[in-house]
């Protein structure tokens, strides 16, 4: 109930406070000068943001430091800056904080309604149309959604639009961070955010020239949108005698079923509609049924707790014996959703998460209305005042001075009465991050599964992230996001700033892409003797 109330209260604010500035002016700001003194406003804005809500800021830098970086950077601007000029310089100093989920991002180009519109009809980014992993300094794609097969996996992009990757790489450096000092995230999340640099440094348009490197052949092609929804005139294409036929009621009805069918299932199990594949998905690799692999690639969207009672009813049912979790460039998503994998597979009884930390009583319950101007947040009094009353009466004061929420997240977790009990392997990456890493520390304290792969993203002992308010730059308008939980494992690491470690370190090269072989998979698949359908 809670939890439909706060969407509720998200959905309405969405609603009501749509930024009154024009696209036209908007996006004019994104090219005007701002004046030293205004930037330096924006720059003590986030000092004292960051310094007021985030609960661990001294985990891997003290206050003085890094008042000293906000300070310096201060005094290293000479000359008006535009807002995404000025990125570079604050987003460095907010990164120096080690918490991945705490950053300032870039302002991007804003559309009409008419243009949105006929983007859509248009179809995805080219760009959106590929997997990409950045190896030994070279942009590779991975998995290939677009209708052009003569585009194989393991194929180098050496261009976009004449841009390279690795200027990219060089120039964005530094603007994120992993959490703490692991170094396995930034390849991984170079990878995955290629598309918004790539926008950052070139106009959106119908189509892009790329360079492309396949072993030993050099050639270019260029990547147009492909058009993804009704009403968008398609090529024409000769139909055969059959599919014209007309269908009778039964196949249509028929038709409809499977439609219905498949919907219910998007709808459970998550769906994303560019690359056509499920967010969580059960894969048969081998010849029998005795391993499978549950692929997940973010704990967000679907309706997790339906998806998981039918996965676990499926692996039991086909009396799986040795299950693989892949969790490999899963971003994260939700806490609640993690705890409910983990009962499925752990066989313990288990604190999941420590005490959640926040730096004052009112932060977390004031949070949602941050950037709401105060007349409209009169108006939604009826509304607003419940729900900060009740979250102040989460907040509560430790014996130890610090301030936490109290929350069922907190409560010891009992295993599902079909918990699964076989043969566990779970792979990871520097893309595991946040809620990943979460709930691979809680499995590798009990010594539940083997990990293979790399160093997750996300560090082992917690993460600084649970309510995630989007703060407006006064002057600049950067959008600055800022963590306001701490949330980690009860059992900590002797190791500090570190992610969850493989027993196993295997990560997939170029070579492996272009054979269509998943490294870390296929030494799982030998160890248990197993052949690769």
């Amino acid at each position: 109930m809670v939890k439909k109330i706060k969407n509720l209260i998200v959905g309405l604010i969405l609603i009501l406070f749509q930024n009154c500035q024009s696209v036209h002016k908007a996006n004019q700001h994104i090219e005007t000068p701002i004046a030293i003194k205004k930037l330096h406003k924006d720059i003590d804005f986030v000092q004292r943001k960051l310094f007021k809500l985030h609960p661990s800021l001294e985990f891997y830098i003290n206050k003085k430091d890094l008042k000293f970086k906000f300070d310096s950077l201060k005094q290293s601007i000479k000359n008006p800056l535009k807002p995404n000029e000025f990125y570079f310089g604050i987003s460095r100093v907010v990164a120096s904080v080690r918490q991945g989920h705490t950053a300032i991002q870039p302002l991007y180009k804003q559309f009409t309604r008419s243009e949105l519109k006929y983007l859509k009809k248009k179809g995805a980014y080219p760009l959106s149309l590929f997997s990409f992993s950045y190896i030994d300094d070279e942009l590779i794609i991975t998995q290939n959604y677009s209708k052009d097969i003569t585009i194989k996996t393991g194929t180098v992009i050496k261009k976009i639009q004449g841009i390279t990757p690795q200027y990219l790489f060089a120039k964005y450096k530094g603007t994120d961070a992993s959490d703490g000092y692991n170094q396995t995230y930034y390849n991984r999340a170079f990878a995955n955010k290629i598309v918004n640099y790539f926008k950052l440094e070139k106009q959106i348009t119908d189509s892009i020239q790329v360079e492309f490197s396949y072993k030993d052949s050099l050639y270019k092609k260029l990547l147009t949108r492909v058009a993804l929804t009704k009403g968008f005139k398609k090529e024409k294409t000769k139909k055969s005698a059959d599919s014209i036929k007309k269908r009778s009621k039964k196949e249509k009805e028929f038709r409809r079923a499977h439609e219905k069918e498949l919907e219910i299932k998007k709808s459970i199990f998550g769906y994303d509609e560019i690359k056509k594949e499920f967010t969580r998905q059960l894969i048969y690799p081998t010849t029998d049924s005795s391993l499978v692999v549950l692929r997940i690639k973010k704990f967000v969207g679907g309706k997790q707790s339906k998806a998981y009672a039918l996965i676990f009813k499926e692996i039991e049912n086909k009396k799986g014996k040795t299950l693989v979790l892949d969790l490999r460039n899963n971003g994260g998503g939700s806490i609640e959703e993690i705890k409910n994998l983990f009962t499925y597979i752990s066989p313990d009884f288990v604190n999941f998460v420590d005490t959640l930390k926040v730096t004052n009583r009112t932060s977390l319950a004031t949070n949602m209305f941050r950037n709401v101007p105060k007349g409209i947040l009169i108006s939604l009094a009826p509304i607003v005042v419940p729900y900060i009353i009740k979250n102040l009466f989460l907040i509560k004061k430790s014996p130890k001075g610090f301030f936490y929420q109290k929350s069922k997240l907190t409560d010891r977790l009992q295993p599902k009465d079909n918990n699964y009990q076989g043969k566990l392997y779970v792979l990871i990456d520097g893309g595991s991050f946040s809620a990943s890493s979460v709930i691979s520390a809680n499995l590798q304290n009990i010594n539940r599964g083997i990990f293979v792969g790399e160093e997750t993203g996300g560090a082992f002992n917690s993460t600084v992230a649970g309510t995630l308010p989007i703060l407006t730059l006064p002057h600049s308008k950067l959008k600055f996001r800022v963590g306001m939980m701490e949330i980690g494992v009860v059992k900590k690491s002797t190791i500090k700033g570190r992610g969850v470690m493989p027993q196993v370190a295997i990560t997939s090269k170029k070579e492996d892409y272009q054979n269509n072989k998943d490294a870390e998979l296929q030494w799982i698949l030998q160890t248990e003797g197993k052949i690769l359908k």
